[in-house]
């Protein structure tokens, strides 16, 4: 079967099919194949009939003056020409050497045609991405989901007296607990949309998933520093004035990220599992060296699958400033409350979608962070 016969039948079944489906005989998923067998089979015939006129400019360009003309054609390659140039040489000795002059082919070099190019070209569909901040901080807390939209919980109150060892007869200390105080954290929803036409969707595939990828990474992200921000907003939380400036060593700094898990510990009653900070930071007291010349951290060729400072995992993160350390009982002392996970939904029946093939694709998710002891996290601010 040429070409045209596969072209042919390739539009029959697919006029077939059609007619199939509209009937409800037939799964539009056969249509969406009976397609495809259509545009490769008309693809494929283009391409020959392309082919057929590159080559039929090429032959003529490549007709001589002498064949145009009905004169003897001139020789076309190196043997013929040699063949000429004997017969034309006078030969009268037993022995004889015949040397041919130089030889320019009847063509100029064979360039590729211009309108070959396409056919020479490879085309790679994986996307390359741009840079991604790694979604780290969400993980640190503890994570809840609410079935409402404003979650209220109680924080202990003070304690008022203390036990205490009392000879026998004696009256007792009273211990009273004051009222607990109500906290109430509402959701925010964070979203965002695109668009994309059904042709984009269709045609291009790869480039859809990797937009639909972004649209996900970006509402991540936005969580990731709406994270931070409330954090670091909470009313309560540890901080320091001035924690370090530019003359402080990086023992110096070090030094102060472990007086802040101490004072955590101390304020919260919970020791520190985490230790947020900025990648200048972090490389500022990787590559410090003690009085020998030596890292403090070890050498480069030294295992440390999971940074850590003073035995806590340290989070190297964008998400906070080079002027900023966090230092807190994460999973203990916050938790990320959310009502369900992330939504993804699409519809082509927004505004003029459908009369323009559009389709709108949409992300959200409803969350906020309790602080429920606030005492458990301590910023270090650097003084600049």
């Amino acid at each position: 079967m040429n070409l045209k016969e596969r072209l042919a039948n390739a539009k029959s079944n697919l006029e077939t099919i059609k007619k199939a489906v509209e009937a409800g005989e037939k799964a539009a998923e056969d249509l969406n194949t009976a397609m495809e067998e259509y545009k490769a089979a008309k693809a494929a015939y283009d391409a020959a009939i392309e082919a057929e006129k590159l080559m039929k400019s090429f032959e003529k360009e490549q007709e001589t003056p002498a064949e145009k003309e009905g004169e003897e054609p001139k020789a076309k390659n190196l043997g013929e020409a040699f063949v000429e140039h004997v017969k034309n040489t006078e030969i009268n000795k037993k022995s004889f050497r015949v040397v041919a002059p130089e030889y320019k082919a009847a063509t100029d070099v064979l360039k590729s045609p211009a309108g070959a190019v396409d056919f020479a070209t490879t085309f790679d569909k994986k996307v390359v991405e741009a840079a991604r901040t790694p979604l780290v901080v969400r993980d640190l807390f503890g994570a809840e989901q609410i079935s409402g939209s404003t979650l209220v919980y109680l924080v202990e109150g003070a304690i008022e007296g203390a036990p205490a060892a009392t000879a026998e007869g004696n009256k007792k200390p009273q211990v009273h607990f004051a009222d607990p105080t109500p906290k109430t954290v509402s959701l925010a929803k964070i979203a965002c949309h695109i668009k994309e036409s059904d042709e984009y969707i269709d045609d291009f595939p790869f480039l859809a998933s990797a937009v639909n990828g972004r649209l996900l990474y970006h509402l991540g992200l936005v969580e990731q520093n709406t994270l931070v921000t409330s954090l670091l907003g909470t009313s309560g939380i540890l901080s320091d004035t001035t924690s370090w400036d530019g003359s402080s060593t990086a023992a110096d700094i070090a030094e102060l990220i472990l007086k802040a898990a101490m004072d955590v510990q101390e304020s919260s009653g919970f020791p520190a599992d985490a230790i947020v900070m900025n990648p200048a930071i972090w490389y500022a007291l990787r590559v410090a060296k003690n009085g020998d010349n030596d890292y403090y951290g070890g050498g480069f060729f030294g295992a440390q699958n999971i940074p850590n400072l003073w035995g806590i995992p340290v989070c190297v993160t964008t998400a906070v400033t080079d002027e900023q350390i966090i230092v807190g009982a994460f999973k203990t002392c916050g938790s990320v409350v959310s009502r369900g996970g992330v939504s993804v939904e699409a519809t082509n029946t927004d505004q003029d979608d459908f009369v323009k093939n559009l389709m709108t694709i949409r992300a959200e998710e409803r969350l906020a962070l309790a602080v429920r002891r606030p005492a458990g996290f301590k910023k270090l601010v650097k003084d600049s």
